[in-house]
C-alpha cells in the first residue's frame, strides 16, 4: 500500500494540468457571457432602430397625409422607412400601422388608417402608449388641426439564440403634426 500512497501523494502535488482544467471549467462561462452580450447588444440595437423607423415613417407620411395617399403610396413610404432597420431584417417581421387624426369637430377622430404586413389598425381605443389625444390637439388650436400616428411592431429573433432562445416583440410609436 505504500507505493500507492506515494503515487497518490505525488499526483496530488503535481500542478502540470491545472491551467487546462481551469480553461475547461471557465470556457463555458466566458462563452455564455460573450454570446449573451452580443445578443443583448443586438436586441438593444433593434429597439433603437425601431424608434428611428417609427419617427422616419411619421416624418415621411405627415407632409403628404393632408392630400390623398393611396395604399400604394403608404407601401412605398413604408418601404423607405424600413430601410432604417438595416442591417436587421425588415421583411415580414416589421409591421407598420398609420392613422390620421383630426380635431375638426372638437373631439379627436380617426379619419384614415392604413396598415402594412398585417399590422393591427390604430383605433381611438388602441392609441399607442395610452396617449390622450385630446391633450395633443383640439379645435382651439384650429379647425384643421391634425396629426399622424405611426405604430411600428417588430418580431426580433436572435441570430445566435444561445442566450436569448426566443423571439422578442418590440413596439414603438411616433406622433407627428401635419401642419
Amino acid at each position: 500500500m505504500a507505493p500507492r500512497t506515494a503515487l497518490a501523494a505525488r499526483l496530488a502535488g503535481d500542478r502540470a494540468g491545472t491551467a487546462a482544467v481551469e480553461f475547461a471549467l471557465l470556457t463555458p462561462l466566458f462563452a455564455t457571457l460573450f454570446f449573451g452580450t452580443f445578443e443583448l447588444a443586438n436586441l438593444l440595437l433593434a429597439d433603437m432602430k425601431l424608434s428611428a423607423t417609427a419617427q422616419a415613417a411619421a416624418d415621411l407620411v405627415a407632409p403628404r397625409a393632408l392630400g390623398s395617399l393611396s395604399h400604394a403610396d403608404i407601401a412605398d413610404l413604408s418601404a423607405a422607412a424600413a430601410q432604417v432597420m438595416a442591417p436587421l431584417p425588415a421583411g415580414a417581421q416589421l409591421k407598420l400601422a398609420y392613422a390620421g387624426v383630426t380635431y375638426s369637430g372638437g373631439a379627436p377622430a380617426i379619419v384614415w388608417h392604413d396598415e402594412t404586413n398585417g399590422a393591427a389598425a390604430i383605433t381611438l381605443a388602441t392609441i399607442p402608449g395610452g396617449v390622450d389625444l385630446a391633450a395633443l390637439g383640439g379645435s382651439a388650436i384650429g379647425a384643421t388641426d391634425s396629426l399622424v400616428i405611426v405604430r411600428v411592431d417588430y418580431a426580433y429573433a436572435s441570430p445566435v439564440s444561445y442566450v436569448l432562445a426566443r423571439s422578442w416583440s418590440l413596439s414603438d410609436a411616433a406622433f407627428e403634426r401635419q401642419n
